[in-house]
């Protein structure tokens, strides 16, 4: 449950959807537009969809038949107040348990929504804290002034060796996707390593809830990061029961500060554009909100599938993976036709040659990491396998196979493939 605020609902005026709705009364929830009655009852109003193409669609629900009035969030707060209360004494309680624990307290704070109601907790608790953002280099800049207002203190990943995100993804060859990240390690997770006394005993307090995934639905009152090795700290949750209702009622209840990317229609406001966790969701947000972060990012990713030749390795077009493969959504076993027809156009192949790059495995049974056999991914072991067999090859040998085969060393496999670029060999 998320609630819908004006800048939001300007949105979509802006891109033709101009319905009856304004804030202070409704509510998003898993692309429903819905709101309450004073008697509880919750109405789905509307149907709110996210194209492929990243336009939206925004269509009368088939259950809004009858006129409601329906209740305000001020209405809401009123009836669920007793509940409220509750969540806040027990959560306030817990923390208290901590007061003479003779640890140094810590409020880590993304300016999101759960690190701001931590951080309300913790200033009506007894304990003594300070707050600490962390600058992970991929923050927009409403989160970044929203805690230089608030005056948290800062702390940043090793600048040294990559000098941000998008200098660690070229530095490294790395698109962080669901499967293959190491963003949050080195940007989030490292810098509060890193920042704070090893030898210090520590407790943290964290927003993080039973609600927000499977992952975290077993997580207890008390939580420790194994990445902290023998440290001796210790992570609290004082929220992790809530609700995202509960979280937004508080919110409105407390008068709790909001970060501007909620009012803009984010359910998340973490690292920007390019998050593998985000879907086409957040992307209708950020090609509107964000134009120059959003193309930046796209331009980024279509670089990195045509330098790293993904058609052979995904199966997939270039459109498919900046919209949807390069956080896992689309892979395939074998490519389509479109799929070699692109490659084709863009390699300047012979379409049958072309096709020879496709799915190609070791013919010596080897196997990979997984114990599966080989594919042969690389573009370079490709055009060396139909260099010396010929063209139409049904031979292919992994770079490993291939340099024994030989007998080269790897400087003389750098050398044989430097030089077939150089002569425009136009496999390479």
């Amino acid at each position: 449950m998320q609630p819908i605020f004006k800048e939001q609902i300007n949105m979509w005026k802006d891109l033709g959807y101009d319905i009856p709705i304004e804030e202070g009364m409704y509510w998003l929830d898993r692309g429903i537009i819905k709101a309450f009655t004073s008697d509880g009852k919750i109405h789905n109003l509307y149907k709110y969809k996210v194209n492929d193409d990243l336009t939206i669609q925004i269509s009368k629900h088939k259950d809004y038949k009858s006129v409601f009035v329906f209740e305000t969030w001020d209405a809401t707060i009123e009836r669920m107040n007793d509940r409220l209360n509750e969540l806040e004494n027990e959560s306030i309680n817990f923390l208290n348990s901590y007061i003479n624990c003779g640890r140094e307290c810590v409020a880590t704070n993304s300016t999101g929504k759960d690190s701001m109601v931590v951080y309300k907790l913790a200033q009506k608790s007894e304990l003594r804290f300070e707050t600490y953002f962390n600058v992970t280099t991929l923050d927009v800049a409403e989160s970044n002034l929203m805690a230089k207002r608030l005056a948290f203190n800062f702390t940043y990943p090793d600048l040294k060796k990559y000098g941000g995100f998008y200098q660690w993804i070229e530095y490294e060859n790395i698109i962080p996707t669901r499967l293959n990240r190491a963003c949050c390690t080195i940007f989030k997770e490292k810098a509060t390593i890193d920042y704070f006394p090893s030898d210090k005993k520590m407790l943290f307090l964290f927003g993080m809830r039973n609600a927000e995934s499977n992952l975290r639905s077993g997580y207890t009152d008390i939580w420790i990061n194994e990445k902290w090795g023998k440290r001796d700290w210790i992570g609290l949750l004082p929220i992790r029961k809530w609700s995202d209702f509960d979280i937004w009622l508080y919110i409105f209840r407390e008068n709790i500060d909001i970060n501007l990317k909620y009012r803009m229609g984010y359910s998340r406001v973490g690292c920007g554009i390019a998050c593998p966790n985000y879907s086409k969701s957040t992307w209708v947000l950020d090609k509107y909100w964000y134009p120059n972060m959003y193309q930046r990012w796209r331009n980024i990713l279509r670089d990195d599938f045509i330098r790293n030749n993904k058609w052979l390795i995904m199966n997939c077009t270039m459109d498919e993976y900046i919209n949807k493969g390069w956080n896992g959504g689309v892979f395939r076993s074998k490519p389509t036709s479109e799929v070699i027809d692109e490659y084709t156009e863009i390699s300047g192949l012979n379409r049958d040659i072309a096709e020879n790059y496709f799915n190609r495995y070791c013919i010596n049974n080897c196997l990979n990491k997984r114990h599966q056999p080989m594919k042969i991914k690389d573009k370079n072991t490709l055009a060396m396998n139909m260099k010396y067999y010929g063209r139409n090859t049904t031979k292919f040998l992994c770079k490993k196979c291939f340099m024994k085969e030989m007998g080269w060393t790897k400087e003389q496999w750098d050398k044989q493939v430097e030089d077939f670029k150089l002569s425009g060999c136009a496999l390479f």
